[in-house]
């Protein structure tokens, strides 16, 4: 059994027509649920990169704080004598090389583009790159309403203005034509390869040849597009938006068509029957539904749902609607490949074992407020800070007004069955007395009032 996993970055699952979008922008999938399964309730541990990818590959939740620590996916994989490869085209997805611990491990963001965009970005362009290094450090340590944020935050919406970098990314064409040349070269060795695609991520129409979804945005206009709804999100239009919008689908067509390529590879090389594929993505995309775009630090819905549909060799085509997380993958491939986890410390459970399960997302607790969120039982709560909400996802599915207030038992059940959870990550705070688990990350978790 060879396995891979496709991720596609910033991808909500409602932009899908398998999910109910009205267009078909990745047409390719029906391949994969022709023979396959599909999870309607599926959700990212995080809302943002950073965050959601070393918990998939570790099947641990706060994962990106120890991520060299852990056992992953591509360590298991491997140790059992799998060849294991990763290829990606994210800027800065070397960072995971050594913590993921594939045998090979392709950056084609770092070794196809920026070998070229250094030797021809200006001044203003490296500089925004360190702008917003900085902004990401104030923006975690420095009070909204102090001065400093205001005058640093100025001076970044200035300088990102000028030296947006319109092409942040390997195309998928190039991160496919690399794939298929890495399956000619597998001969009959067993393997699990994970790849991970760009298109559904800022800066959106990169691909003007291919416009899908819109009669052609100049490359000036995307900037401006990109800029305003970056650092003045409440100035975007609705006809902007649906620019953004007609923009974003058309990457999703782009990708499609070499998804496509892939699995014609697969074919022809008569892997596709024997292969497994597991498709998903790290985290949504915001479009203004909660008066941001792009995604930030906050796992609501938009952000965290994600579609995940798998093919394998022993599947019938099924929909499963009870709820899935993506540290769930790790167990999953494990099994496909009969590698056995009983043994490690993943939290995951096999994607088809079991019913309904609670699923939970956070952000980065490092920032000026903790991030946490939990869905169980047709109730959604997220914190931020200490800021607490509670959504009734059955009358408000797009978590618009929150019931905290009329539902303050639901609350506390949450608030005592995050940290439990959240600290089931950590065998030393599970194996330390009560009155010694360690208080400051409880503290930066938002939790320090209900140790008892």
């Amino acid at each position: 059994m060879n396995t891979i996993l496709i991720t596609v970055d910033a991808l909500r699952a409602d932009h899908l027509g398998q999910y109910g979008y009205e267009r078909e922008t990745m047409p390719a999938l029906d391949r994969l649920l022709a023979d396959g399964t599909k999870f309607t309730n599926a959700f990212a541990n995080g809302p943002y990169t950073r965050i959601s990818v070393p918990s998939f590959h570790t099947s641990r939740y706060l994962a990106y704080e120890r991520l060299d620590e852990l056992p992953t996916i591509g360590s298991t994989v491997s140790d059992a004598g799998i060849q294991t490869a990763a290829i990606g085209t994210r800027t800065g997805f070397r960072q995971y090389e050594g913590g993921l611990m594939f045998d090979e491990f392709v950056d084609l963001g770092r070794d196809t583009y920026y070998e070229e965009a250094n030797q021809t970005r200006g001044p203003i362009e490296r500089l925004s790159q360190g702008t917003r290094r900085a902004a990401q450090y104030i923006g975690d340590k420095i009070p909204e309403e102090s001065p400093v944020y205001e005058q640093a935050k100025r001076a970044y919406d200035a300088v990102l203005g000028e030296g947006f970098e319109f092409k942040g990314y390997t195309s998928a064409e190039v991160l496919t034509d690399t794939a298929n040349d890495w399956l000619q070269k597998q001969g009959d060795d067993e393997f699990f390869l994970w790849l991970h695609y760009m298109e559904g991520h800022r800066p959106y129409g990169v691909h003007t040849n291919s416009p899908a979804y819109h009669d052609g945005v100049s490359e000036t206009r995307i900037r401006e597009l990109m800029k305003k709804a970056g650092t003045d999100p409440e100035a975007v239009s609705a006809a902007e938006r649906e620019t953004l919008i007609d923009l974003y689908d058309s990457d999703l067509r782009y990708c499609s068509q070499h998804l496509s390529r892939l699995f014609d590879e697969l074919s022809k090389l008569d892997l596709w029957e024997e292969t497994a594929i597991l498709f998903s993505s790290d985290h949504g995309e915001e479009f203004g539904d909660h008066g941001k775009y792009f995604h930030r630090n906050y796992p609501y819905n938009e952000l965290i749902h994600v579609p995940l549909i798998t093919k394998t060799p022993e599947e019938n085509p099924e929909t499963i609607s009870d709820q899935r997380e993506l540290i769930d993958l790790a167990p999953t491939i494990c099994a496909l490949h009969d590698v056995e986890t009983e043994t490690l410390p993943f939290l995951g459970t096999n994607l088809f074992e079991g019913a309904e399960r609670d699923v939970y997302s956070i952000g980065a607790q490092c920032s000026r407020e903790s991030v946490t969120a939990a869905r169980s039982d047709g109730w959604k709560y997220l914190s931020v800070g200490d800021d607490k909400s509670l959504f009734d996802l059955e009358n408000d599915p797009t978590e618009s007004k929150s019931v905290a207030d009329e539902h303050s038992k639901v609350v506390s059940r949450f608030e005592r069955q995050i940290p439990a959870r959240l600290f089931e990550s950590d065998p030393e705070q599970l194996e330390a007395p009560e009155d010694e688990v360690d208080e400051g990350h409880l503290e930066a978790l938002g939790y320090l009032e209900i140790k008892d």
